[in-house]
């Protein structure tokens, strides 16, 4: 083949690939940006929890309930929560649970909740708060 006919044929079949070398450059740097701005946002998120809980103390009332006196730090306070407080008995079971609502208004509350048990309990936790 002669060089004419060479690049007659180069230039009729070889494909552009679309997006020049600056344009793959440019979208490579907004998908790492993205991707980078999308992980921030969940590590921050996570970082500041909206709702804290914190057990002041609990006291074992009978064999059938438990008082669990709690507080909660609501960032958001202009939102209402709830507290999912439990009770347990010496092997680590579950033998009571309670969902306790938390009004809106101030930041940081100061709660009680009876927890009525199926068998004795030896302690009692806020499992978790959610916004409501």
């Amino acid at each position: 083949m002669t060089s004419e006919v060479q690049d007659e044929v180069v230039a009729r079949y070889a494909r552009s690939s679309g997006l020049t070398r600056r344009s793959r450059i440019a979208l490579g740097v907004a998908g790492v940006l993205a991707l980078t701005g999308v992980v921030s946002y969940i590590g921050l998120k996570q970082a500041a929890p909206p709702l804290t809980a914190t057990v002041l103390g609990y006291q074992v009332a009978s064999d059938h309930s438990v008082d669990v006196r709690f507080q909660v730090d609501n960032h958001d306070h202009g939102k209402p929560a709830t507290c999912t407080v439990r009770a347990r008995d010496y092997g680590g079971n579950e033998v009571g649970r309670l969902d306790v609502p938390v009004p809106a208004g101030r930041q940081t509350q100061v709660l009680s909740a009876t927890i009525r048990t199926s068998s004795r309990a030896i302690s009692g936790e806020v499992l978790d708060c959610q916004l409501t």
